[in-house]
């Protein structure tokens, strides 16, 4: 029987967002938050979560969305557009094989500054996800291992596709650990998005079969959020989509017996 993180992404991106995640936890249905610091409604994602002891909240580091907190000093045309907005994911994915020494230490430097504005406002990060799972990617992997040991956070994000929980996975096997690593990583990650064409049984059920720890991916939203940003390719509906699909899907797992109400 697995064990059970059930976090919601993107938080920090609107108001909405982080009202309806809040209510989520205090539903029962989340036991995380990832919090985007570059938009500025991670403040009060970060004021609205603080009195929320059980859950586990930490940071959602972005290079794909958004600008960076650093500002455009020393930056690199490969990683910005000229608005000096972050290039989207396939970008990054595809120019992160050509990264100078340059825009690393550029990028080092702006997830750092990301997550000293979590710590800034007098909390610990406890775990670290990424836009877009960028940390799929070797050098950004080694970036994000140095910033969680610097920040001792509890546990990153599972990182290999191959530990995602989605419905074309064939080749599904748990993820590899360091041990030198001093951080915890889930075994496996479920994104809802993934898992859509899915009926919620079926999703329970392939859940119900892992051992390890599960962490289970939903990005929260409203029915409507007049804030969400207009260029964000992922909107509102299919987020809203998600919700309700994650919402059958612990009441189904907890008939099950798999979690307890509420999700811990």
């Amino acid at each position: 029987m697995p064990n059970l993180i059930v976090t919601a992404d993107d938080c920090g991106l609107t108001d909405a967002i982080n009202q309806k995640t809040y209510d989520l936890h205090q539903a029962g249905y989340i036991s995380a938050a990832s919090v985007m610091t570059n938009y500025p409604a991670h403040q009060h994602a970060l004021a609205l979560f603080r009195n929320c002891p059980e859950l586990d909240l930490g940071i959602h580091l972005s290079l794909t969305d958004g600008h960076p907190v650093t500002g455009h000093e020393g930056h690199h045309p490969h990683l910005l557009n000229e608005d000096f907005s972050f290039r989207g994911n396939l970008s990054l994915y595809l120019r992160s094989h050509f990264f100078s020494a340059g825009a690393t230490r550029w990028i080092l430097n702006e997830l750092d500054a990301q997550m000293r504005r979590f710590t800034e406002a007098g909390l610990r990060p406890r775990h670290i996800s990424t836009h877009h799972h960028f940390h799929t990617i070797p050098l950004l992997r080694r970036i994000v291992r140095e910033l969680a040991r610097e920040y001792a956070v509890d546990w990153v994000r599972a990182h290999d596709f191959r530990a995602s929980v989605s419905a074309h996975n064939i080749f599904l096997r748990r993820q590899r650990r360091r041990e030198r690593d001093r951080f915890f990583m889930p075994d496996y990650v479920a994104a809802v998005q993934a898992c859509m064409s899915l009926s919620v049984g079926e999703f329970c059920k392939r859940i119900s079969r892992l051992s390890g720890t599960v962490e289970i991916v939903v990005h929260p939203a409203p029915r409507q959020d007049p804030d969400f940003p207009t260029d964000w390719h992922y909107g509102t509906a299919p987020r809203h989509a998600e919700t309700q699909f994650l919402i059958k899907a612990v009441e189904r797992l907890r008939e099950m017996g798999i979690v307890s109400a509420p999700v811990r």
